[in-house]
């Protein structure tokens, strides 16, 4: 012992803190950023709604309608899905995307995306293609030099 009658605390005792509680803080720090996120997403996503409500609204598209309320539903649902995916996290609308969507490079770089409904859609031969011939490769032309959206695809 020294003078000054400090007694040093044996450091055979001293408990290093154990990887389950670091692990423990990383899930629990996991858990605050993904509800974090979510709120987020959902305010962003009420934002985005509320906004496009108001310009149907402006455009006196008949927002009263239960075929209006369902597809807006369905828009707000993929944009939600969009916005996940912007974080890296899973939302279902973006298997539905998945399976309709393709892109596709064009010759300048851009891309295009191609939507085909065949594959969640019955089509009977008495269903009509929503462009013209003409208009469709009139699209085609413009879209292999700019980039734009192919025409949706009901069935070939």
């Amino acid at each position: 012992m020294s003078d000054n009658k400090i007694i040093p605390f044996p450091t055979n005792r001293i408990v290093e803190p154990t990887r389950v509680g670091q692990q423990m803080d990383t899930k629990t720090t996991k858990k605050i950023q993904d509800h974090q996120t979510k709120q987020f997403v959902e305010t962003a996503v009420d934002d985005i709604s509320m906004t496009m409500l108001r310009q149907f609204y402006e455009l006196s598209v008949r927002t009263d309608r239960h075929t209006f309320t369902t597809d807006l539903a369905l828009v707000v649902d993929v944009i939600r899905g969009l916005i996940y995916r912007d974080f890296d996290m899973p939302y279902p609308a973006q298997k539905l995307t998945e399976k309709l969507v393709s892109l596709k490079v064009n010759k300048d770089g851009t891309q295009s995306a191609k939507i085909d409904y065949s594959s969640i859609v019955d089509t009977d031969s008495k269903t009509q293609k929503p462009l013209s011939s003409d208009v469709k490769n009139t699209l085609k032309d413009l879209n292999d030099q700019a980039g734009f959206f192919d025409g949706d695809k009901l069935d070939d």
